[in-house]
């Protein structure tokens, strides 16, 4: 009875750490930016102080893209979220305040290269005075994965401003990566409608009233001498049961 009531005690304590409440942590931008379509390296342009854009403008009209395309950047800091720490949720909530397009689909996509506030369609961060200088994307308009890491349909602006919200695994094995290897963050890139002129979207950047908020749940992992006690005393006691 004595060594079922131990190895009893023992798996409730291993039970109690599993289940252990999660953490919570609401973040604002690190960073964020618009990339903004053009070919020509001396008239290359961005929009790290002001609202983000996301889709094509009517400037192309129906025609191939060359200046139309807008890409959104946004990047955060996730050195709040103790190092070891396993996440367990991600919703990314950002506010809508311009776009009567139609209802396109805006994706999150993972970015693979360090930019800064002044990075531009050809150039990561961008040198004004010497562009020959800027360390260049591998490819024009960001280097990033092709598969989404979350999406969301964005519909049509209604004058107030809209909340939209992105919660999809992909993001919180982002986060995990991210975590797990800090010197990888390099956030996420928008991506909406190419495929069309005028479906360009409008979005609030940390530099409005109304930042992008990414709210992230996670748990603590106990240190591994815990577990490895526990299990240490479980199978000894249960041994030692056994040759009784």
């Amino acid at each position: 009875m004595q060594v079922k009531q131990t190895i009893l005690a023992a798996l409730a304590a291993l039970l109690l750490v599993s289940s252990a409440p999660a953490e919570s942590v609401k973040l604002g931008p690190a960073q964020d930016n618009t990339l903004i379509q053009r070919t020509d390296p001396s008239g290359q342009l961005s929009n790290g102080l002001g609202d983000i854009f996301v889709g094509r403008t009517n400037q192309d009209g129906q025609g191939p893209a060359t200046i139309s395309i807008r890409r959104g950047l946004v990047q955060f800091d996730l050195s709040s979220i103790p190092a070891g720490a396993i996440i367990t949720g991600a919703t990314l909530t950002m506010r809508e305040v311009m776009g009567l397009n139609g209802d396109p689909v805006l994706s999150l996509h993972r970015i693979l290269a360090a930019w800064g506030e002044d990075a531009t369609w050809l150039y990561s961060y961008y040198n004004a005075a010497d562009p020959a200088l800027s360390p260049t994307w591998t490819t024009p308009g960001g280097d990033f994965t092709s598969i989404a890491s979350g999406t969301s349909v964005i519909f049509d602006d209604l004058g107030g401003g809209q909340l939209f919200t992105w919660s999809d695994p992909g993001m919180v094995a982002d986060l995990q990566f991210w975590l797990d290897n800090p010197i990888q963050n390099f956030g996420w890139l928008l991506q909406g409608d190419e495929s069309r002129g005028q479906s360009a979207k409008r979005l609030n950047s940390r530099d409005s009233g109304f930042p992008p908020e990414l709210a992230i749940t996670y748990k603590l992992v106990p240190e591994p001498a815990s577990f490895t006690l526990l299990a240490i005393a479980a199978i000894g006691v249960f041994i030692i049961g056994k040759r009784r």
